[in-house]
This record gives structure tokens, sequence and C-alpha cells, in this order.
């Protein structure tokens, strides 16, 4: 596409987004009706379902399969069911919300739209319940779990009882969504489909910026413009990473934008960096003051900069550097960020939730300082999109671990594109040759390949956004749960 027509085609989603928007808002400003949420199991639904609910909504959902989250949302008296079937969205629903892994010509989309009923993406109504309240987005194409979580625990301890919507579950906030009884909303932005464009909030994060996603976008720039998008409609305060050349980029060219980072001209500078096993600790210096020391229970140099990211935000929102520091010092994270799933033997499992190289590279240096004799990883490839355009970049990544098998790519709803295989990783490992790798025809028979390979003082590390997970409680059942 020539830049001619991908600027016709912008401008063409401009607009019917911004149609779409105009018509959210007017059903958020009215009574609340009947909504049905198709996809609501995935983390992102359940939470946007939470906030409707406590909003008065009637909310109702189907997903294909159960999970935590669907059992979260029937804890909390949301009626889902299990399948998809177009009655699921006949009255009284009268608005259908969508998650992007379900087609937009699903049929349960095309029954709600043949009666007249309203059906908008899930990023869509997500953005617009961001702009009607004081709100923090959190962006990036890393570590927005995690730095949302942050921010959201942080303004807990500083007495500010926000409101919150995170793509992960965090069993320390009780779940990935809920309503808060002070006016600020805290909720992760995601660039994926290109709704992080809409977003307007009082405050935004930007974390980073990297190619991805190449589902939705076929250029680094269009990337990058998503995110331009972000920073011009913040109304207050834009913080972003100064180490991270393309948010440092973008995020500097907003007035009054506040950076942090490790280097000395960032707003917010970590000094005398100490990373533990399991932890990281480090002094806090703002414009050349020091603030304080803040220790944080979870590892490596990225959350160094994430609980920077967190502290800037806390400020400003005038959060007292002492409750800042409480906040992150009792920090609970995301399940599957350096979750430490299982122990015994004297063998110790990881699950964690990366599935691009520069998030890879991050878990296996932290990994690399518990001082564990082997590092032994599985990988569960996600998307043939990314899987193809990114391919070369994994290898690298994997520096460090012994012992690495790959399963078949999880597809995510997407079709298998050649040069986007497992069996193309593979060629791609094979060729870089300074990583041990194997590929494996399941996740069953990668697990039963590692667990014949396992030794006392070794970590397994579950690598993936799919359902690798699934190792996790194999990995449970076979050695114990976490000590």
């Amino acid at each position: 596409m020539n830049s001619a027509a991908a600027g016709t085609a912008q401008r063409r989603w401009d607009a019917a987004h911004r149609r779409e928007m105009a018509v959210v808002f007017r059903i958020l400003s009215r009574p609340p009706v009947a909504v049905h949420l198709v996809g609501i199991g995935g983390v992102g639904m359940g939470g946007l379902a939470r906030l409707l609910a406590d909003r008065g909504f009637r909310v109702s959902g189907c997903d294909a399969a159960a999970g935590r989250v669907v059992d979260w949302l029937r804890r909390g008296g949301i009626a889902v069911t299990i399948g998809h079937a177009p009655p699921h969205v006949g009255p009284p629903v009268a608005w259908v919300i969508r998650t992007p892994a379900v087609r937009a010509d699903a049929p349960e989309l095309r029954a709600a739209r043949r009666r007249g009923c309203p059906v908008h993406a899930r990023g869509v109504v997500l953005a617009a319940l961001s702009a009607a309240v004081p709100s923090v987005a959190v962006s990036g194409t890393h570590g927005k779990t995690t730095t949302a979580a942050m921010i959201t625990q942080v303004l807990r301890a500083g007495g500010r009882a926000p409101s919150f919507c995170i793509g992960g579950e965090v069993p320390a906030l009780g779940g990935v969504a809920d309503t808060g009884t002070g006016p600020w909303l805290v909720c992760e932005a995601d660039e994926s489909d290109g709704t992080l464009a809409l977003y307007a909030p009082e405050v935004a994060v930007v974390t980073n910026i990297e190619l991805d996603h190449l589902e939705h976008f076929r250029r680094e720039a269009d990337v990058v413009d998503c995110f331009r998008r972000l920073v011009a409609q913040t109304r207050r305060r834009v913080i972003y990473c100064a180490d991270d050349p393309r948010a440092a980029d973008v995020g500097g060219a907003a007035p009054g934008s506040w950076s942090y980072g490790f280097g000395a001209s960032a707003t917010f500078r970590a000094a005398q960096v100490r990373l533990e096993p399991q932890a990281v600790a480090f002094d806090v210096v703002r414009r050349g003051r020091r603030l304080g020391r803040l220790r944080v229970p979870v590892p490596g140099r990225h959350n160094v900069l994430n609980a920077l990211a967190a502290c800037a935000a806390g400020c400003a929102l005038d959060v007292p550097f002492a409750r800042l520091r409480a906040g992150l010092a009792a920090f609970g994270p995301a399940r599957r960020r350096f979750e430490v799933v299982a122990a015994g033997g004297g063998v110790q499992v990881i699950s964690d939730y990366a599935h691009h190289p520069t998030e890879v590279r991050a878990l296996i240096s932290a990994a690399q300082h518990l001082g564990r004799r082997r590092l032994l990883a599985v990988f569960q490839p996600h998307r043939y999109t990314r899987t193809r355009a990114l391919g070369r970049d994994f290898p690298p990544a994997f520096l460090g671990v012994d012992e690495l098998v790959l399963t078949p790519v999880y597809a995510a709803s997407e079709a298998a594109l050649a040069g986007g295989t497992s069996a193309d990783l593979l060629r791609h490992f094979k060729a870089f040759g300074r990583v041990r790798v194997r590929g494996a025809a399941s996740l069953a028979a990668a697990w039963n390949h590692l667990r014949g390979r396992l030794r006392p003082g070794d970590t397994l590390l579950i690598i993936g956004a799919g359902d690798v997970e699934r190792m996790a409680d194999w990995a449970k059942e076979f050695y114990g749960g976490p000590v």
C-alpha cells in the first residue's frame, strides 16, 4: 500500500471510529441497558464486563471455553454461557461488545446487527469509559500490565481508591478489574487493534514502542503514529521512558512531559540499582534531588523501569513518596509475570507471558540472577504474523538458556502463514547456532521431554502468551506447588 492509499485508509478508519465513539458515549450517558459481551472470557473483555456491571448495566456474555476469568465473572454475579449462538444476542440485549479475537462477521454479531442492535469493539468502549472520567492510560509494547498494576497499588496505598482495568489477573487486586470509590481509573490501553489512538486520558504512560501486532499494523510508522495520537490527546501529563528511543521521540514532544529511566537526563532516574533474585532496589532521583530508596519484590532490570513509571504517575497524582514506597514494597504482580508455579526435587518452574523477543530477553536476564544450575525453557510462539515478522530476532533473545523446546505456534484465530510456523522459527535457531534447541509436536510432547531432562538445581521457564500455561499445571502436579 502506497502512502496516499495508506492515508486514505487511515482517514476512513478515523471517521468510522469517531462515529462509533459518539454512539458509545450516548449509550454510556443514558440509563443502563442489557449488554452482551462476545468473547467475555478474555482478561480485557472480563475487565470491561466488571466495569459495566458496576455502572448498572445488565451484563451477560459468552465464550468458547470456561477459564479463570469466566469463573471470576460468575462469582461476581455475571452470567456467562459457554459456546456461541445467535440467540445469545436476542431481546432483551440492547448492546453487543465483541473481542477482536471474534470475527466481525461471526453469526452472533450478524444476528445483532440484523435487529438493529449496536455492536462495538472492546477497545472502543474502554477508550470511551476512560475518557468519561479522570484516567491514567498505560501504554507500550511491553510492560503495560505490570506498570498498570503497580500504579493501581501505588494509588491505593496513597488513599486514592482508583478503579482499574488491567490486561492480566492480579491476585493482590482481586482480579482484572474493579470499581473503586475514588474518581480515577487506571487502564491498560492496548495498541494491538489501533484503538489506542482513541484514548484521551488525563495521564498517559508510554513504556516503550516496538514493531508488533503485524495482524493489524503494516509498518513500524503506523505503530508509532498510534502512540503519537494518544500523546497528542492526553490532557494533563505524559510520562515516557527516556531509555526507549521511540517512546522518547513520541513522549518528549508533549509539553510538560516527564521522563523516567537510567540516564542522567531523565526526570525520574534510578540510581544505585541492586538486582536481587526476586526483587529490585534503587534510589529515585527527581531532577537531581534524591527522593528515597525503593525495594520492589519483582526481579529484573525492566521492573526498575516499570516501578519508576509508577513512581512518576503517583507523583503526577500527588501521592507522597512514603506512600509510593509502601505501595511498591507490597506490590503483588499479575499472574504469569515471572510467576513461580512449582518447586520440588530441587527444580523450580517459572511461568511467564513473554511472547516478543524483547520480553524474552528481559525474562532470561532476570532468570540468570536466580543463580540456578541450568536454565531450560519451553517457548510457544504466539501468532503466525508475529513469528514471521520477528523470527530472526527470537534466537538471540534466548541466549543464556541451556536447552530450549519449541512448540507449535498458538494461532490466536490466525490462519497458518508460510514463514511463520514453528518449523520456520526452528530454522532461524539452527542458522543462529548458539542456542541448543529442538522442536516438539505438541505441548504434551514438550513436557514429556523436559520432565526427563530436569535435574536438581535447574529452573524451567514456561514462555508464551497462549495455552502453554497448561504446562504450569502439569509441573505443579508433578513437582508440587511453590513453597
